[in-house]
């Protein structure tokens, strides 16, 4: 039978000082433990803060050389990463419990007292500059990157970045306030590991270095999906016999838990893995693609809509075959009763084996909570999809999917595109490197 989550019971929410709010779950299989600050800010709030994380790295202390630093988390047998993305940041200790404190105490003075080191940060600039540059070679980036310009434009976050000039003529020393700075800002602390909650918060509220009033996190950058109105291709060159192809649609319908079932039931049907009505059309049947897939991707935060994307990789000379037989089984999705039971039974058995234990009842938790809701929605995914039939899904196959308009992203080589052919799918806009990388 499944086994799905109690927030209320399965794990505690508690509070240390200044009001900040502590997940807690205990972990009783051994003594390892992982205390996250969790900052709901990230480099959509301000680009350098990425930076200056990864540089945090490579500090040391007005007493502490990095290599004594990184000499005493290591006796700790602890150690600490900090992970930035677009609108959130990680803070991440983890280690043997019974360091804990000490580990704490270390990272907290790191924070509050990292010095600038020159030459890290000409390394780690040269560094930086070295990945982007070698970002333009690989082919998943460029791809990543394309549908990226599809999805918000020339503006995105992932070209919301630092430019040379600005990473080369910065003073480090901006860097390292950011990092001072940053348990300032009201945040949420995550723990997993034997302490128990008395004592986990015996230990943030001596160590934990915060003033007695939060700031409340800066307003960011809002970079909001494109509507797709009327079908379009990008092109972005890249010298390969094989080329990669996306179709991309603003469904323009926010986060609905009422939805959300028969959603998945329609993604493990039409698009999911290597029974989906995608995969055995365009692979197995017709030859014409080495990876297709198919999905309607719910959003991860309440702002954004639903979306529509598709995804193969095939042969150049295969380009306009794909495309067409796409579209084709895209609006007139095949029907087939055997599929379907495939569909619905691998999704059932999935839920009913699946368990979500440990630390990761936790995120679990913070995932529901980014999109409003305070119970596991694998309840009513489960319950609903039993009664549900293939017209179900063809039903809500003709409301959400047929007749939609997308954004085409292909990137291959040019002289090898049919682009004459191409200008038959919709209006070709030919795009650069630059344009798509931001740099």
């Amino acid at each position: 039978e499944p086994v799905f989550l109690d927030y209320q019971k399965d794990m505690s929410q508690l509070k240390a000082k200044s009001d900040i709010p502590v997940l807690y779950k205990q972990n009783v299989a051994n003594d390892l433990f992982q205390l996250i600050y969790v900052f709901d800010m990230g480099n959509n709030h301000d680009k350098a803060l990425g930076t200056a994380f990864d540089y945090l790295e490579y500090l040391g202390t007005s007493d502490m050389t990095p290599e004594e630093l990184k000499s005493e988390f290591y006796r700790l047998a602890c150690t600490f990463y900090v992970s930035p993305g677009n609108e959130r940041t990680y803070v991440v200790l983890s280690g043997l419990n019974e360091n804990m404190p000490a580990a704490v105490q270390l990272f907290e003075k790191l924070l509050a007292d990292a010095q600038v080191n020159k030459e890290a940060y000409t390394n780690m600039t040269s560094d930086i500059l070295k990945a982007r540059s070698d970002a333009k070679l690989n082919q998943g980036q460029n791809f990543s990157r394309l549908m990226s310009f599809a999805m918000y434009g020339p503006k995105s976050p992932a070209t919301n970045l630092l430019t040379e000039a600005e990473l080369t003529n910065m003073n480090p020393q901006e860097l390292v306030d950011r990092i001072h700075n940053q348990n300032s800002y009201k945040h949420r602390i995550l723990y997993y590991g034997p302490s128990s909650s008395k004592d986990l918060l015996a230990t943030i509220n001596q160590y934990h270095q915060v003033p007695a009033v939060l700031k409340d996190i800066p307003a960011g950058n809002e970079y909001a999906y494109l509507e797709t109105p009327v079908t379009k291709v990008l092109v972005a060159p890249y010298d390969a016999k094989q080329i990669y192809m996306a179709q991309i649609s603003n469904l323009d319908k926010k986060y609905d838990p009422a939805i959300e079932p028969i959603r998945a039931l329609y993604d493990e049907y039409f698009g999911g893995g290597m029974n989906s009505i995608v995969f055995q059309e365009m692979r197995e049947t017709r030859g014409l693609a080495y990876s297709a897939w198919a999905s309607i991707m719910p959003p991860s935060y309440l702002k954004y809509p639903y979306v529509l994307r598709t995804q193969i990789a095939t042969q150049n000379d295969k380009m306009i075959d794909a495309v067409t037989t796409f579209n084709d089984i895209i609006n007139n999705m095949p029907e087939s009763e055997a599929a379907f039971k495939l569909a619905k039974d691998g999704l059932t058995n999935r839920l009913r084996t699946e368990r979500i234990i440990k630390g990761d009842i936790i995120w679990s938790y913070i995932n529901a909570q980014d999109l409003g809701q305070n119970v596991d929605p694998r309840i009513k995914l489960y319950n609903d999809i039993q009664n549900m039939s293939l017209k179900d899904i063809v039903d809500f196959q003709k409301q959400w999917v047929k007749g939609r308009t997308y954004v085409y992203c292909i990137l291959g080589d040019k002289k090898d595109l049919e682009l004459d052919k191409l200008k038959a799918v919709g209006p070709i806009e030919e795009l650069t490197q630059e344009q798509i990388f931001g740099y």
